[in-house]
């Protein structure tokens, strides 16, 4: 395929996105359901073939690719503008996109991720799963239940106002946060519902230990 030929790329169901970390967990990403489309981002490919999984197709540069088997689809999409993932998260229609392997590796990567996700202009929840953290891009509100003492992390991705929150030990009420001012990190639950009632603003990340992704999986589902 080339870039010309598929604009955007929609599904009615969550898709997957493997990215090149070395770290991916297998055994994470083959428990989600197999029925979710799963898409390699450039050098994801080479992960998912090392994982023993096979993508329904792969896209970006094709610049850390070794090989593309003749049997994956591929969507060559040029440019050193942007990256593979932001190519990606710009075109891909569904209601979840969950990526598996941005969080982890080197750390220009993450923030290149970080990057991606405040980039993100379509009204899609987000989730990005890494060995050690799971992070929730939302789309307004959130609603999790959690163990409490687990560490809660909010990160702007822009300017960010919170009209309020219940279950955090320390409340966001009427707080706006920027990145170089106020940031949320290092928050702990509370108690075992947290909720956040977001206002205008430009987005914001909630960053959990990965053993909430289930819950944090839970919230999102359709």
């Amino acid at each position: 395929m080339t870039d010309a030929a598929i604009e955007e790329l929609q599904w009615d169901r969550p898709v997957l996105l493997i990215g090149a970390s070395p770290d991916l967990d297998p055994d994470m990403v083959g428990g989600i359901d197999p029925h979710w489309p799963l898409i390699a981002v450039d050098g994801g490919l080479d992960t998912a073939h090392a994982a023993g999984l096979r993508p329904s197709l792969v896209l970006g540069d094709m610049d850390s690719v070794r090989r593309v088997p003749d049997d994956v689809p591929a969507l060559q999409l040029d440019g050193q503008d942007d990256t593979d993932l932001e190519k990606a998260l710009q075109r891909i229609s569904a209601p979840l996109i969950i990526g598996f392997g941005f969080l982890d590796g080197r750390l220009d990567h993450v923030l290149a991720s970080m990057h991606a996700i405040t980039r993100l202009q379509r009204d899609i929840p987000l989730i990005l799963v890494g060995r050690r953290d799971v992070l929730l891009r939302p789309v307004g509100d959130v609603a999790l239940s959690l163990v409490p003492g687990t560490r809660f992390s909010v990160w702007p991705l822009g300017k960010q106002h919170f009209a309020g929150s219940s279950g955090l030990q320390w409340p966001l009420d009427e707080l706006t946060m920027t990145q170089g001012g106020t940031i949320g990190t290092s928050n702990r639950v509370a108690s075992a519902s947290v909720t956040i009632n977001a206002g205008d603003g430009e987005g914001y990340a909630v960053i959990l230990p990965v053993a909430a992704y289930d819950a944090v999986l839970q919230s999102v589902l359709p």
